[in-house]
């Protein structure tokens, strides 16, 4: 079959179509206006948000469309740009095979910024800033790109050299600055919005908020930006930055994802997800939004409070299963893609899985519309997807900024509310497991390379004093288990914790074998 590459005109040919099974824009693309403006328009831009507006646009045009914003691959807006900024997105149920191939339209094109302020491009986005039809943007960028330090409070700490010459100088070579440029001429235009971020962390909405806040703070000191810039972006009612708790898995297309687009007949780039998605959203959007509770998985809530619920239970219960896998599951040979899958048909992790999922449910507060028992029948579900080829170690990135939300904070709720130490063991031991992967060298004495993290240094330095063989070298990870910003806590100050946790890496340290043999004493003691 000859494939045809993904364009508007092909949209348009309703005989190309005919018996493809594919779902369709119901809604004509050339003719609605602009509503929204997605910043880092990636994958999950166009496989959740995008989907969720594909859905609202397909039951009222009136929704209108988003714009893209990309600031990192040129290759990747010119691809784009020759489907019109059509995307396939193949959605994968849980039964082998079964796949539900959809074309994504609710981005009408993609901007690409590259620090240029004299370019069509940004004198376009800064249109889109002035105009009062768009009500709010996304960012899907991950977390390394806010180039910040936040610990609390309303402002952030900048450590990126680009961002810090930014906010010196005037100039919008960092995201931040971008994103705090949109919302200066907003200002200017005397013009109310929001910016959700749609980051994979806890409080990201307050953590966008200081980063935004902080650039803006430095360019009105130096009249690079007007007075009364950061009293508007403080005002909820004016300028607004969302939390959010954003889930659905979206991997990159393999082998397999290309032999369906061929059986398809059609070449375009493709975004690969799951059935499931959820997208619980603080609802303060001062320049109005489209009705986003009437789309399937949207959980509008009136505060943060209600949102970090969402937060809570989706980390401590889907993340944390995923974290168990990126670090145990990779010890005991589960890497590369559909490791997920593979290690979901180990029983010795998921049994560890299911045993945690049982301490989390008791101990977290209940969202308001969406049981976490559901939500851990439903995980277990989406992590045993045989069409989904997703690689542990892409959740190894960034570990040990997981260990305390997805396992330690577990622990300490469990702790509070009188769980046993012995059933409370088993959250611990997958924190173990990650000290243990920092090693590079898996329970069969196989070597692989760490994913990057923002402790990298002090993992490899203390993984490099530890031997196979000798248990007693698990001494040297007490500098990790007792730092407090990954621990959450001094680990050796909280009882026989600290103590606990290096005896289960010296278990884990035995020799060949012995990672699974801790395992699966620490599942039948």
């Amino acid at each position: 079959m000859v494939m045809k590459v993904l364009n508007q005109k092909l949209l348009e040919d309703s005989r190309f179509w005919k018996g493809k099974n594919v779902l369709l824009p119901k809604y004509d693309r050339t003719k609605l206006p602009v509503k929204a403006i997605a910043f880092s328009a990636g994958r999950m831009a166009y496989g959740h948000t995008g989907d969720i507006l594909q859905d609202l646009l397909n039951q009222d045009p009136k929704t209108g469309l988003m714009v893209g914003v990309e600031t990192y691959s040129p290759k990747y807006v010119t691809e784009l740009a020759t489907s019109d900024y059509l995307m396939t997105q193949l959605i994968f149920e849980n039964e082998k095979g079964k796949v539900i191939p959809k074309i994504q339209g609710a981005i009408s094109s993609l901007l690409y910024i590259d620090g240029n302020v004299n370019s069509l491009a940004w004198a376009k986005l800064m249109e889109y800033a002035r105009d009062p039809e768009v009500q709010f943007a996304t960012i899907n960028a991950p977390e390394g790109v806010y180039g910040v330090i936040y610990d609390g409070g309303e402002f952030a700490e900048a450590v990126n050299p680009v961002l810090k010459q930014d906010m010196e100088e005037g100039t919008v070579k960092s995201d931040p600055a971008i994103w705090t440029a949109f919302a200066r001429e907003r200002f200017k235009a005397g013009l109310k919005f929001a910016l959700v971020s749609c980051t994979n962390f806890s409080g990201n909405g307050h953590y966008t908020a200081a980063t935004v806040k902080t650039v803006a703070r430095a360019w009105e000191e130096k009249g690079f930006a007007p007075k009364g810039f950061v009293n508007y972006l403080s005002d909820p009612k004016q300028f607004s930055f969302p939390n959010c708790m954003i889930d659905r898995i979206a991997v990159s297309p393999d082998e397999n994802t290309r032999r369906i687009m061929e059986e398809l007949g059609v070449r375009s780039n493709l975004v690969v997800t799951e059935k499931v998605r959820y997208w619980a959203v603080e609802d303060v959007f001062p320049g109005g939004r489209p009705a986003f509770e009437k789309a399937e998985g949207v959980f509008m809530e009136a505060n943060y409070e209600e949102v970090k619920k969402y937060e809570d239970m989706k980390l401590r219960i889907l993340n944390m299963s995923h974290s168990v896998i990126a670090g145990l599951g990779v010890l005991l040979g589960y890497r590369g893609n559909y490791g997920i899958y593979k290690a979901m048909q180990d029983k010795e992790i998921t049994d560890l899985i299911n045993r945690i999922i049982d301490i989390v449910i008791r101990t977290i507060d209940r969202p308001k519309k969406l049981d976490p028992r559901d939500f851990a029948k439903a995980a277990i579900e989406r992590l045993n997807n045989p069409n989904i080829p997703d690689d542990p170690m892409r959740i190894a990135f960034n570990g040990s900024a997981k260990m305390l939300p997805r396992f330690m904070d577990t622990f300490y709720a469990g702790q509070a509310k009188g769980v046993s130490p012995a059933e409370l063991e088993l959250a611990l031991l997958p924190v173990a497991g990650f000290l243990r992967y920092t090693m590079g060298i898996d329970d069969q004495i196989q070597t692989y390379n760490l994913e990057d993290d923002p402790n990298k240094e002090l993992l490899l330095a203390c993984a490099a004093k530890a031997k196979i063989g000798d248990p007693s070298t698990a001494v040297a990870f007490s500098e990790i288990i007792g730092n407090k910003s990954i621990m959450g806590q001094d680990l050796y100050t909280l009882g026989e914790t600290g103590a606990t946790m290096q005896a289960m890496v010296g278990k884990m340290l035995a020799g060949p074998g012995a990672v699974r043999k801790t395992l699966h004493d620490y599942l039948n003691k």
